[in-house]
């Protein structure tokens, strides 16, 4: 299995847990003896303020007044952290996180959980939106310790500085968790539990404490590295990326994966980039309904606010009915920007409206008085979340009376009955997330009336619940001003524009862009991150740039179509990229995701997968090519190259997880066909074909009955030195096997999966180190179904893979199986 020793080792990181905490404890926890988790009915609100209650962010401040002695992430807890010689206690969160929520009023507020706390830790609360860079770190350092996973509260503990001499720095972690309980519950062990062992081991164990501490580290100063090789990138990676996504998606429900399901718009931004290169018309038209299913389902589910306008966080369903109600600046922003891009292709209505009610939504509820967009809004009132968001079918008719009532429970689906129970709250009554049932033309052929009434009396019943809504208590919002995440809406706002043929978001844009290059910035021009209180702090990481250069180059577009173009955000994105690239180049053309010399980080990554946002690398990689489109110099395209070679192995290795950077390659491309010569030969094995998988099919053709199933024996045959991931590794960054249909909605495919060996690992560790793989000769039984009388399109089998020997993996790739379907 392709993992340095460090990594091999913390793979296993559920032993490390036994270790620290303890078998018993955990044993305890998961239990079915174990007490389940209450609120803490014993708040002391008035208890005095800790050194939170200064600082700027609203998460910090919430936490100022809790029993625990918290500090903010700096110098003054790291030098008391090294004069007490104990561990430092790290929680991160965010204000409108949940579970947050959930774990200060149950731990953080009792009195004797924090009392437990203070005596054995320095306590240290993060504003992950303050610190992204900080919160990466320890992140990165629970995916080791967990084998994969993560969330929010993240809660790790840290070595004090020094603990191995007086230049330890320390801040090194070794034991990492998420949401801690207050008694066992979940199956989890409570947080007295957890930092009791953790005491202990300090107490008893130190020095194999700081030897986890140390592993940890040098693991995570293998990740996110700049690649030290530039490897070839063609149009491979691009039709690579494009069928795994036909393969992951939700053809019932949009999307792609299961519950919980996530907008993830950098993957339709990708597919909408690739639609016009594809002239298979089958794949062609694959792609149309993959874009458009997920469009509609996002914009009639219940992630997307019905009354208000603005998208939600997350679907906690497959079917994006009820969602996780907070709501995120930079997911308005970027789902903002793609429904522009799809009505620019496609001149769909529907998705015009969408863009207009998110960008009515960010100027009614986001903006600052400076003009400045706020990051969040909270998903619970007075601790029930969702609660602004609900409706009853009762409440419904108050607000409206029986007639308009009765139009808005068809409209939105309160005839089905509440869809919407708070599992947190089984007492509560009832209620429903409105969810329109289908685009607007459907219900209103359904209705039997116009499409122009039903859309005139849908305006009136929204405006009509809003105003009820607004009396209600309202959600908290994060106030502070992020440059990263205003970019994003700058950009937003800039393209919907034009779009919608508004100038008043020309206006929100141009003056948000102001408000931060004027107010956001040090004498230098050094970009700060964050806005709040009335000042301006913390020095910008490589994603502010990134985000920033990105809304200033669109808002520059956009004022260059009007009477009142201006030059002077063309002006401010060109300083801010030289700023960048001098504070944050790597080598080989790399640029790291911060500045060099932070002594309070440990490691300075390099990030190049995308997540909930592309990765500011990718985004850089966007911004050059734009500059040189803008200015015809040659030399912002070299600048692209080079990035783009930085991050080649790990474009190649794994295209889908780095789909932006793949977006950019199929740009870059079309402005210079030579590129992949540049970048890299054709490996010896990709001129001859050779693969060391085979996918075998024992029929080239089969027939797929209307009821039943059709079978169809396939085998993977698999050359020696090699083996391929099972379809559920046990290990993070690898591709698991996957056999989809794609090209048509009509057909699926129930795989019987052979049980997997476990392959490579630290004999020491057993199985927690080792990968769930196949080798040798595979046979694996695929059963085709029907899911509709009329089989559209034509179907196709798409079998992905990744191979690996012992020492490497080679990038995952997706075969069509070489059978004809018939339906």
């Amino acid at each position: 299995m392709p993992r340095s020793n460090a990594l091999n080792t913390l793979t296993a990181g559920a032993m490390a847990l036994l270790w620290l905490a303890g078998a018993p404890e955990l044993a305890a926890a998961g239990s079915s003896q174990a007490e389940s988790a209450q609120p803490n009915q014993n708040q002391n609100m008035n208890h005095p303020k800790n050194r939170l209650a200064n600082e700027s962010s609203p998460y910090l401040r919430q936490h100022a007044s809790n029993p625990v002695e918290w500090y903010p992430w700096g110098p003054e807890a790291f030098e008391e952290a090294r004069r007490r010689g104990v561990p430092i206690f790290l929680s991160i969160g965010y204000s409108t996180c949940y579970w947050c929520h959930v774990m200060e009023r149950e731990s953080f507020e009792d009195e004797a959980i924090a009392r437990h706390l203070n005596e054995r830790f320095v306590c240290i609360k993060v504003d992950r939106e303050e610190r992204p860079d900080v919160d990466a770190i320890y992140m990165r350092a629970l995916q080791l310790l967990l084998g994969g996973g993560g969330g929010w509260p993240l809660n790790v503990w840290l070595t004090p500085p020094g603990a191995q001499g007086e230049d330890d720095p320390g801040l090194q972690p070794f034991y990492a968790g998420t949401y801690f309980p207050p008694r066992p519950a979940y199956g989890r062990p409570s947080l007295t539990q957890a930092s009791e062992g953790i005491s202990e081991a300090w107490r008893d164990q130190r020095e194999q404490v700081l030897e986890q501490g140390a592993r940890v580290t040098e693991a995570l100063q293998l990740i996110d590295v700049p690649g030290e090789v530039r490897v070839r990138l063609d149009d491979r990676q691009v039709g690579q990326t494009l069928a795994s996504l036909l393969a992951a998606h939700d053809k019932e429900h949009g999307g792609f994966g299961g519950a919980p399901k996530f907008p993830q718009p950098v993957l339709l931004d990708f597919l909408l980039e690739v639609r016009p290169a594809v002239t298979d018309n089958a794949v062609g038209a694959s792609l149309d309904r993959v874009i458009r299913r997920t469009l509609d389902a996002m914009g009639t589910g219940g992630i997307f606010d019905q009354v208000g306008g603005g998208f939600h966080r997350y679907s906690v369903d497959a079917q994006w009915v009820v969602p996780h109600f907070e709501k995120m600046l930079y997911d308005n922003a970027l789902l903002a920007s793609l429904y522009t891009k799809s009505y620019a292709m496609t001149r769909d209505p529907f998705d015009r409206e969408i863009v207009r009610r998110t960008l009515d939504f960010i100027l009614r509820e986001m903006t600052s008085p400076e003009g400045g967009f706020y990051s969040a809004q909270d998903a619970e009132v007075d601790s029930r979340e969702g609660l602004n968001y609900l409706w009853t079918m009762e409440q419904v008719i108050e607000a409206l009376g029986e007639e308009d009532g009765a139009f808005a429970a068809r409209m939105y689906g309160l005839d089905d009955g509440p869809n919407f129970r708070d599992p947190h709250h089984p007492e509560a009554e009832p209620a429903s997330v409105l969810v329109l049932q289908g685009r607007p033309e459907k219900i209103a052929e359904d209705m039997g009336i116009s499409l122009d009434a039903f859309n005139e009396k849908r305006r009136e019943i929204n405006r009509r619940l809003l105003e009820v809504r607004s009396q209600r208590k309202q959600p908290g919002t994060d106030d502070k001003v992020l440059a990263g995440w205003n970019g994003m809406a700058i950009r937003a706002l800039a393209e919907g524009a034009i779009v919608l043929s508004d100038l008043k978001y020309q206006d929100a844009a141009e003056r948000c862009a102001r408000f931060i290059l004027q107010n956001m910035r040090t004498r230098d021009g050094v970009l700060l991150r964050v806005h709040g209180a009335g000042r301006a702090r913390i020095e910008a990481s490589l994603e502010d740039y990134a985000y920033l250069i990105d809304g200033l180059i669109a808002v520059h577009r956009t004022s260059a179509l009007s009477v009142r173009a201006e030059p002077e955000f063309i002006i401010a994105a060109r300083e801010l990229m030289e700023i960048a690239l001098d504070r944050f180049s790597g080598p080989n053309g790399a640029l790291y995701d911060t500045a060099p010399n932070q002594s309070d980080l440990i490691v300075r990554l390099a990030t190049t997968q995308d997540g909930a946002m592309p990765s500011g690398q990718s985004v850089m990689l966007h911004n050059l090519i734009e500059l040189h489109e803008i200015t015809r110099d040659r030399r912002f395209l070299e600048r692209a190259e080079a990035l783009l070679g930085s991050m080649s192995q790990g474009v190649r290795e794994s295209p889908v997880d780095r789909v932006n950077s793949v977006r950019a390659l199929l740009r870059m491309m079309r402005i210079d066909p030579g590129l992949p010569d540049r970048l890299g030969p054709r490996e010896s094995s990709e001129d001859s074909g050779r693969t060391p998988v085979e996918v075998l099919a024992q029929v080239d053709r089969v027939q797929v009955p209307e009821r039943g199933e059709a079978k169809l024996a396939i085998r993977l045959r698999i050359a020696d030195g090699y083996h391929i991931a099972a379809p559920e590794p046990g290990v993070p960054g690898v591709r698991g096997l996957q056999i989809d249909v794609a090209g048509s909605d009509g057909i699926v495919a129930n795989i019987d999966w052979p049980e997997p060996k476990l392959i490579g690992g630290d004999a020491t560790l057993g199985d927690l180190a080792s990968m769930r793989a196949y080798e040798g000769d595979v046979d694996v039984l695929i059963r085709l179904q029907r899911t509709a009388e009329s089989v559209q399109g034509r179907p196709m089998l798409l079998v992905t893979y990744q191979a690996c020997t012992m020492e490497a993996c080679e990038q995952a790739r997706t075969v069509e199986l070489d059978v004809a379907i018939d339906a």
